[in-house]
């Protein structure tokens, strides 16, 4: 064999090595892409399926005298609470002056919160770091002044009223002393602040999570389990036909 055979020789055992490995590395990216859309195929399917089924409260034999609200801006959730059914302590710590009439309550990840004002402020690093690292959370605070017409009313008794604040409260992460702690971050108008807050948002535990388990927590039928605001909406839809 003369030179111009073996070189001729190496030149397609390379080609062939190189072929091989583009194949192998064209299988991983399919692999990789069909388990993407299979993990968020399962992950849709799985809260569509637990947004439709109820949660079972204990049956409540009390009079539901009480009014809250929640609201909704097409993806998240807010829980209202007129500014004279929160309790006292609520009430001072956040500092409501006499114009507050009621509060809206969201919980999220304190980054994307701070950060992401409207949608078109959304960037991918931001939203990472929101679904899969354990980052700091935060609850908005928004003080209203008056009530606004697309709001969903909640009736409850006095106990569940209860069992609403004390969720609430609890969700607050308090310093040494036990007094909530604001986030020194520009809000989205001069109506509201952000606090640090307890849990870790995530894919299972998102803004919404957080609403339909206070709404659990007072024993108020909603989803089992909920990222989206439609779960909850569709259970509290039901609820006010009946």
């Amino acid at each position: 064999m003369n030179a111009s055979e073996g070189k001729s020789r190496a030149t397609k055992g390379n080609l062939r090595i190189r072929n091989k490995a583009c194949g192998i590395t064209l299988t991983l990216v399919k692999i990789t892409i069909y388990s993407i859309i299979g993990v968020i195929v399962v992950y849709i399917s799985l809260a569509v399926a637990f947004s439709v089924i109820p949660s079972k409260p204990s049956a409540t034999h009390c009079q539901a005298e009480k009014e809250i609200y929640i609201v909704s801006n097409g993806v998240h959730l807010d829980l209202i609470m007129p500014k004279d059914l929160l309790t006292t302590e609520l009430q001072a710590s956040l500092q409501l002056s006499e114009q507050t009439r009621y509060v809206a309550f969201g919980w999220g990840d304190a980054e994307f919160y701070i950060n992401t004002p409207t949608w078109a402020d959304i960037e991918c690093g931001t939203t990472f770091r929101a679904l899969f690292t354990d980052s700091q959370s935060a609850l908005h605070i928004v003080r209203v002044q008056k009530y606004q017409p697309e709001w969903i009313s909640i009736q409850l008794c006095e106990g569940q009223l209860q069992q609403i604040n004390r969720y609430i409260e609890n969700t607050f992460k308090k310093n040494t002393k036990g007094r909530f702690q604001e986030i020194q971050a520009s809000g989205y108008s001069d109506l509201d602040s952000f606090y640090m807050a307890n849990g870790n948002f995530s894919l299972f535990h998102t803004c919404n999570n957080w609403v339909n388990a206070a709404l659990k927590h007072a024993g108020v039928k909603t989803s089992m389990w909920s990222p989206f605001d439609k779960g909850v909406l569709y259970h509290l839809d039901r609820t006010a036909l009946i």
